[in-house]
């Protein structure tokens, strides 16, 4: 995502500003994660640092620490010597979560949130009007589709950068009316049907980041969360339905 202007506004305060930054640097680490398939060097650094660590915001709740307890389990089993083998097998679970369909899940706003499940749809545009209003755009939106979840969590970690209140706030509007909408079909689906331990845990611990981000945000601002209920699709709703305590996020 480029950023091309910024507009200056009323500064928040320095203690709001640092928990900002700090939200900021863990959705960029999670737009990594999302963004393509973990190198056997990424693997290893990851593994180099306690999952619980990785994050500068407090993740609580069940998921959170379901996911915390998946990832731990998995990066026991990553070792120099199988790293490259291990980024491989993970190269074909990513494929099968975001590029091909195979889980029947998609990583777009457009396809949850329409009812013939198609890309680039009403809210790609919804959302490509914010990210223009901030002088911001999808990096090749061709390829990659405005509403695409990466592009969506870079858009709200750069707002948690211009360290003002207006877009402290329009970062809060925006998760209500776009990100937040669809991110607990895609991630719950996700969690519930990758063969992954390490994508189902990123499933869950981005869910627990990006409500902490929201939590922090009301509590910063003052502003109340919205909620915005769309028509949902009956894939949507019928992908979240089925929940097993302790075996799929409750959400």
């Amino acid at each position: 995502m480029t950023d091309q202007a910024r507009t200056p506004d009323q500064q928040i305060s320095d203690e709001a500003a640092e928990t900002s930054l700090a939200a900021s640097a863990d959705l960029a680490l999670l737009c990594r994660l999302h963004d393509r398939e973990p190198t056997p060097d990424l693997l290893l650094r990851l593994k180099s640092t306690p999952p619980e660590q990785w994050f500068c915001l407090n993740l609580a709740g069940e998921d959170a620490r379901a996911g915390f307890l998946l990832m731990t389990d998995y990066f026991a089993t990553v070792t120099p010597d199988q790293a490259a083998a291990m980024a491989d097998d993970l190269a074909v679970h990513y494929a099968d979560l975001y590029l091909t369909f195979t889980q029947r899940i998609a990583p777009n706003e457009s396809h949850w949130l329409t009812e013939d499940h198609l890309e680039r749809q009403q809210p790609m545009f919804e959302v490509r009007e914010w990210y223009a209003h901030y002088g911001l755009e999808a990096s090749d939106w061709r390829n990659r589709a405005d509403d695409h979840l990466v592009h969506e969590m870079e858009f709200v970690a750069a707002l948690l950068r211009h360290n003002t209140l207006a877009a402290l706030v329009d970062a809060g509007k925006f998760m209500d009316r776009h990100l937040l909408v669809w991110s607990k079909m895609f991630l719950g689906g996700m969690a519930n049907k990758s063969e992954s331990p390490f994508y189902a845990a990123l499933a869950l611990l981005t869910e627990a980041t990006l409500q902490a981000t929201r939590e922090f945000i009301a509590a910063a601002t003052g502003a109340p969360r919205e909620t915005f209920v769309p028509k949902l699709s009956t894939q949507a709703q019928d992908d979240t339905a089925p929940y097993v305590p302790g075996t799929a996020p409750g959400w």
